[in-house]
């Protein structure tokens, strides 16, 4: 039997991250004020139905009418008005974001030009319809942050694809003051790297300086922070039925089946194959009455 490349599928099948994402799908009444909490995090509103204002930082009460998508740049404290009844789309994700490969950050810094340019844009075909399986898959309260992955990704990609890079680039303003390139690629290789000082040197830094730029990024140390990816990485190959324990254990280097069983209980508090029988073909599965419920907050 022809091996199973466990690292291909994680990097291509899988989308495994430190990444923060949340969908949420809200209607309100007219008149409605809402208020913005989580300004830790980033958020692209997408309004579906309606018309309201919006205010944040020096931005206030721009109008935002249906089929109009807005960024809320993280440390925004943002309020809002419905004018009518309204029905919108929440992502919320933290800065941790990989462009396409045809699009970086630094490319997108040199179409950095207009200042104080509210961040709105139309939203175009066919990005409509990836909206629609969003609210499809909310409406049927199916909700993962493995699937909140791909959407958000899907999401990236239509502006990569559908918008020009000058609009990408005014649009995500905020974010291009950060440096989202090292995030990005740690991100995207850590996979490749065995330990703290080989993605230190994929990076073309020395430990030292890879240790305190990753900490400030991250707000964790690398070490914690690769074996917190290891144990999703494993986590989302035992929820696939089809990849034999064997094929796991050859790939992360357990040194046997009871070395694999001791790192389960440890860090899943079960065996492999009880983990396996509990995740029940769900990856962190979420309840929808886990979500954020008060009506006032996006």
């Amino acid at each position: 039997m022809k091996p199973t490349n466990l690292k291909g599928q994680v990097d291509k099948k899988y989308l495994l991250s430190d990444f923060n994402i949340e969908f949420h799908l809200k209607q309100e009444r007219k008149d409605k004020i809402l208020q913005i909490k989580e300004k830790h995090l980033n958020h692209i509103l997408f309004l579906l139905e309606g018309e309201m204002n919006i205010s944040y930082h020096e931005f206030r009460n721009h109008l935002c009418r249906a089929g109009e998508m807005i960024f809320i740049p993280q440390d925004s404290i943002a309020t809002a008005e419905a004018f009518t009844e309204i029905k919108y789309l929440l992502l919320s994700f933290n800065n941790q974001i990989i462009l396409h490969e045809d699009m970086n950050w630094n490319e997108l810094k040199e179409f950095d030009g207009e200042r104080n340019v509210f961040h709105k844009l139309d939203i175009r075909p066919p990005l409509p319809d990836v909206l629609e399986s969003i609210s499809f898959y909310h409406k049927n309260k199916i909700a993962c942050t493995y699937l909140d992955e791909v959407k958000e990704k899907e999401i990236f990609l239509m502006l990569k694809v559908f918008y020009s890079k000058q609009e990408v680039a005014r649009f995500l303003k905020p974010l291009l003051k950060q440096d989202m390139d090292f995030k990005a690629y740690v991100i995207k290789h850590y996979i490749n790297a065995k330990n703290v000082e080989e993605l230190a040197k994929l990076c073309d830094l020395s430990v030292r300086a890879f240790t305190r730029k990753f900490k400030m990024h991250f707000d964790d140390s690398p070490y914690r922070w690769i074996l917190r990816q290891k144990a999703n990485q494993i986590k989302i190959l035992l929820a696939d039925k089809k990849i034999s324990l064997q094929a796991i254990i050859k790939e992360y280097g357990f040194s046997s089946p009871a070395h694999f069983t001791t790192y389960c209980k440890k860090q899943f508090g079960q065996t492999p194959s009880a983990y396996r029988n509990s995740l029940n073909g769900k990856l962190n599965a979420i309840s929808p009455d886990n979500k954020h419920t008060d009506s006032t907050d996006f």
